[in-house]
């Protein structure tokens, strides 16, 4: 057994970037049951990587052992081994000899401390990192820590070692010819996300409170599990109540096609409303998010509109009383958005709120933008994705995830709450489903 009560065998690794002086590199405990593709975020996250370029592990030099193994999509295109559901222990026993893959509890001591790996990220700069079993520890609830390190990680894109250097000895010098240049660049280049403002240089800062920070979210998402029967009912208890509020009749609508105000009141005050609506709430003009509830209700077919009534779909008449069945309805509802746009926007959004890394509300929309366009797409004859339109999907997947308890209550109107473990469930579950289709 890897766990003894709240403790779990962990390993101790070194990683290191190659060919950099002075050195940059971590320590860091990892659980021994640790796969390679979270690993790969334990490293992105511990050097400041930003993901967004491919990477890929290789285990062993001789060539009748050695393994090369990346994300899915990566794997497939290149021809090497897919790193989904691959062991750290199990890569460094096969390599050292020791056996066929297999369980973490299977690797030989030996053979795991005497392991190295090699990852390298951004196949263009090439960040070549030696990854060192360097002994084994225990670790508190699972968790994953950085013990020590020196200086920060590189800056993204800033074309290798030799170019990262050259960065570092031009910004340490404000009288250098390059200086102005290449701080503009960097300003561009290492802007926070969320603020579009750069933090001072400092080729030799290390701050490993905020790296554990950022470990300890990557824990609880590692370490969630399955939601409770609680749980489940707790994210579709919106849709759960109107859909129940429905029955069999239907509820009748206004000659305009919306609730009637008895249930537009009784939404509000029996899902805890209050703080997202204004006035006497008498309409659904005065409480949106009850008509965001509505109309995704009908949009995630569950609900459709016939003869000035709202009724309830075949399908949800199979779902209507069980929140296992609506859970995996809606959560498959988000992995597949409408569009390509969409479902960009959707991924980033999930991510940034997973690792709560989410961007300040002034700047979304200039950063969705920007990604889109990066990521080639155009509106209609050809223009750029303007910050509007960027802001018009996420808008859409804001009130869409509102219409489901997955944060704390509202503070106060329109500043919202921190997701629950629940809430995290869900979007995890969000995430595995779209990975898999």
């Amino acid at each position: 057994m890897a766990s003894m009560g709240n403790a779990e065998k962990g390993l101790e690794l070194r990683i290191s970037l190659d060919g950099i002086a002075p050195p940059i590199w971590r320590s860091i405990r990892v659980p021994e049951s640790i796969e390679l593709a979270e690993l790969h975020r334990v490293i992105q996250l511990s050097f400041g990587w930003e993901d967004r370029h491919l990477h890929q592990f290789t285990a062993g030099t001789d060539a009748d052992k050695q393994r090369i193994l990346s994300d899915e999509e990566t794997a497939q295109e290149i021809g090497v081994e897919a790193e989904t559901g691959v062991l750290l222990t199990a890569v460094l026993e096969t390599v050292a000899g020791a056996g066929s893959a297999g369980s973490a509890g299977s690797a030989g001591t030996a053979a795991i401390q005497a392991g190295t790996l090699a990852y390298e990220y951004d196949f263009g700069d090439s960040w070549d990192h030696t990854i060192t079993v360097t002994g084994r520890c225990l670790l508190q609830d699972g968790r994953t820590i950085c013990t020590s390190g020196e200086r920060r990680g590189p800056v993204e894109d800033s074309g290798g070692i030799g170019g990262y250097t050259q960065l570092c000895e031009v910004l340490a010098n404000p009288r250098h010819p390059q200086y102005e240049d290449l701080a503009v660049w960097y300003a561009g280049a290492a802007s926070t996300i969320g603020t579009l403002d750069a933090a001072p240089f400092d080729a030799e800062a290390f701050d490993i409170d905020a790296v554990n920070a950022k470990l300890a979210r990557f824990t609880l998402l590692r370490t969630a599990g399955p939601p409770t029967d609680t749980e489940l009912a707790a994210v579709v208890r919106p849709v759960r109540w109107l859909l129940q509020r429905a029955g069999t009749d239907g509820l009748e609508l206004t000659a305009a096609g919306y609730l009637k105000p008895a249930v537009v009141r009784a939404a509000v005050a029996e899902l805890g409303w209050q703080e997202r609506c204004y006035g006497a709430v008498n309409r659904e003009d005065q409480a949106i998010a009850v008509t965001a509830l509505r109309e995704n209700c009908v949009h995630w077919k569950l609900l459709r509109k016939t003869k000035g009534r709202l009724v309830l779909t075949p399908a949800a008449r199979k779902m209507a009383d069980d929140d296992a069945a609506l859970w995996a309805h809606l959560t498959g509802r988000f992995a597949l958005p409408a569009s390509n746009a969409a479902d960009l926007v959707h991924r980033m959004v999930v991510g940034w709120l997973l690792e709560d890394t989410m961007p300040e509300w002034n700047v979304i929309g200039a950063v969705l933008a920007e990604i889109l366009n990066d990521s080639m797409f155009r509106m209609p004859g050809g223009a750029p994705v303007e910050e509007a339109d960027a802001m018009g999907l996420y808008g859409d997947l804001r009130w869409s995830l509102g219409c489901l308890d997955i944060r704390e209550p509202e503070e106060k109107s329109g500043k919202q709450g921190p997701l629950t473990l629940a809430g995290i469930k869900f979007l995890l579950d969000v995430r595995q489903r779209r990975s898999r289709e």
